[in-house]
């Protein structure tokens, strides 16, 4: 769930492949579904102006909702199962996000819907799926943070 500029609530409905939007005033609940292609919105976190980004396991890739509108933008992460897990945003706007299926670090470029892999250094054991990447965070410093559930680690990338 995120509590968004607007004053809204936002979160999202995995199973029900939606999105829900919930006014802490009136107490109204308007949900938006999403596009047949994108599947399962798991983490709603990173707010960028009109929009609101989530991370789509099923449907493998990042998804924007624009908060006036509700019309919604699909990414498709061009590695096929890759299951994105959480996402944050960087100071410039990139939307970075965590994988199951993928060691590395990913993020979109939303300007140009462009998106960059990170591969992540491992020994023979790391190299070899799920990592479950399952946590990701901005900072603190020009920093991604993220934990591997399968390794019992957490990394720090050094943006710059």
């Amino acid at each position: 769930m995120r509590t968004s500029t607007d004053g809204a609530l936002w979160f999202a409905e995995f199973l029900a492949r939606k999105i829900g939007r919930l006014n802490a005033t009136t107490g109204q609940t308007t949900e938006y579904p999403l596009p047949v292609s994108l599947q399962g919105p798991s983490v709603l976190r990173v707010e960028e102006g009109p929009y609101l980004y989530f991370t789509a396991q099923e449907g493998n890739g990042i998804g924007r909702i624009e908060k006036a509108t509700g019309d919604i933008d699909v990414f498709t992460y061009p590695i096929p199962l890759s299951l994105p897990t959480e996402d944050t945003q960087d100071k410039d706007g990139n939307v970075w996000f965590s994988t199951i299926s993928q060691n590395s670090l990913q993020y979109l470029t939303p300007s140009t819907g462009k998106f960059t892999t990170i591969p992540l250094p491992g020994n023979v054991l790391d190299l070899v799926p799920p990592f479950v990447n399952i946590a990701i965070n901005y900072g603190p410093g020009n920093a991604i943070w993220f934990a591997e559930l399968t390794t019992n680690q957490v990394g720090r990338y050094q943006i710059g």
